[in-house]
């Protein structure tokens, strides 16, 4: 053994002596990679035929634990972390209008009334030139991007939002002051003037024609083309889930269209002299319809808003008449002559006291509030299915 140990000591000496001749000859002492080298002798005794039978040295592959380096696959869950970003750019649909849905930068196409229209930055001077728009508008956006709201958004008798708009810039129609108010976008109707939207892009303002509609959809499109305008996206899809949420609790507990047990309704409407009905392709219609009615006045051939005379409201013999008139422009005084003509008595509507004043507002925006006049009217029609249901108004922007 001791021949043994001194021929291992031999062995170490000469390698001692080997590494050190080696750094006296170094001239760069950059190849620091020499310490790593320097296990190199704690191999020799591994080396020896006998280290198998001295356990301790076996202890020398621990320095395998170094691949406690492993920790670096743990590295690799960093791509993982990269992609975390991109998870909070939402998809957003493709709906008519947006150029590029993905492109989520600015600036930012649509594509309105056959014109491709460039909004180079998010815009924080918004003005529309229709309740509906502002209606709209007040739900996705805070007050402080708007420049003003037009006349009737702040009259309790025509706007859902009357309140919300309270303490808000208001403009008067005339594109002077439209440009008072210096609006960076101004959105507009199919109904706004052709010469004052004209006039407006003369004056360097970025205008906007989006095409609302009566549909009992609440609008979605819209929404989620001003959404992307307006650089909203997360709040237009949050407002476009609480339409549809609401759109399709009412569907399923209403009998589906073309079922026999819907009640036959009309919405109607007089004034002056004037007695209207709405058919198809109307706002008050496709809310009769999502609501669970028949709208006669459809059914009966009428298209738009016509003018009617009461033998044609006999002739239709509806089971509920819905006035969706304000009651400050002659409502009940409508009501009770429609209650008291003679020429009415056999009509179903009359002989069950079903002819009711709803709020007008919500029967004929053209905005998501049409959504709470499908409720009104389901409510209406089918006290039994919707008695216990509490329906609420929709939530105004609240902020990031």
């Amino acid at each position: 053994m001791k021949s043994i140990w001194k021929a291992g000591s031999i062995a170490i000496l000469i390698a001692i002596f080997v590494v050190t001749a080696l750094v006296a000859c170094s001239a760069d002492p950059e190849p620091t990679p020499q310490p790593t080298s320097t296990p190199e002798p704690t191999v020799v005794p591994t080396s020896t035929p006998e280290p198998t039978a001295t356990p301790e040295p076996t202890p020398v592959p621990t320095a395998t634990p170094e691949p406690t380096a492993t920790p670096q696959p743990t590295a690799t869950p960093e791509p993982t972390a990269t992609p975390v970003p991109e998870p909070t750019v939402v998809p957003y649909p493709t709906v008519p209008g947006i150029v590029d849905p993905t492109n989520r930068g600015w600036p930012r196409e649509v594509e309105l009334a056959d014109e491709i229209v460039t909004i180079e930055e998010p815009p924080m001077r918004v003005l529309a030139y229709s309740l509906g728009h502002d209606e709209i508008l007040l739900a996705l956006m805070n007050a402080e991007r708007f420049a003003a709201v037009g006349p009737f958004t702040g009259d309790p008798a025509y706007s859902n939002v009357a309140d919300l708009a309270a303490g808000l810039a208001t403009f008067e129609s005339g594109v002077e002051n439209v440009l008072a108010a210096n609006p960076d976008l101004v959105l507009v109707s199919r109904y706004t003037d052709a010469d004052v939207v004209d006039l407006i892009k003369e004056a360097g303002v970025t205008v906007a024609r989006t095409v609302l509609d009566g549909s009992a959809s609440g609008n979605i499109a819209n929404i989620l083309l001003i959404g992307y305008m307006l650089g909203v996206e997360e709040r237009a899809l949050e407002l476009v889930a609480e339409i549809q949420g609401k759109l399709d609790f009412v569907a399923e507990r209403v009998p589906p269209l073309g079922d026999a047990e819907r009640p036959s309704v009309i919405a109607t409407t007089k004034y002056a002299d004037s007695i209207y009905v709405a058919g198809n392709d109307t706002t008050e219609g496709g809310i009769v319809e999502a609501g669970g009615g028949i709208n006669a006045a459809a059914r009966d051939g009428i298209v738009s808003h016509q003018t009617v005379s009461i033998e044609s409201i006999a002739a239709m013999s509806p089971d509920v008449i819905l006035i969706a008139q304000p009651i400050e422009y002659g409502a009940n005084e409508y009501r009770d002559e429609l209650l008291a003509h003679p020429a009415l008595v056999d009509v179903p509507a009359i002989v069950n006291n079903a002819v009711h004043v709803v709020d007008s507002r919500k029967y004929t925006t053209l905005s998501h509030w049409n959504v709470r006049g499908i409720e009104q009217t389901a409510l209406l029609l089918y006290p039994d299915q919707f008695g216990d249901v509490d329906f609420v108004d929709f939530e105004p922007y609240r902020g990031e």
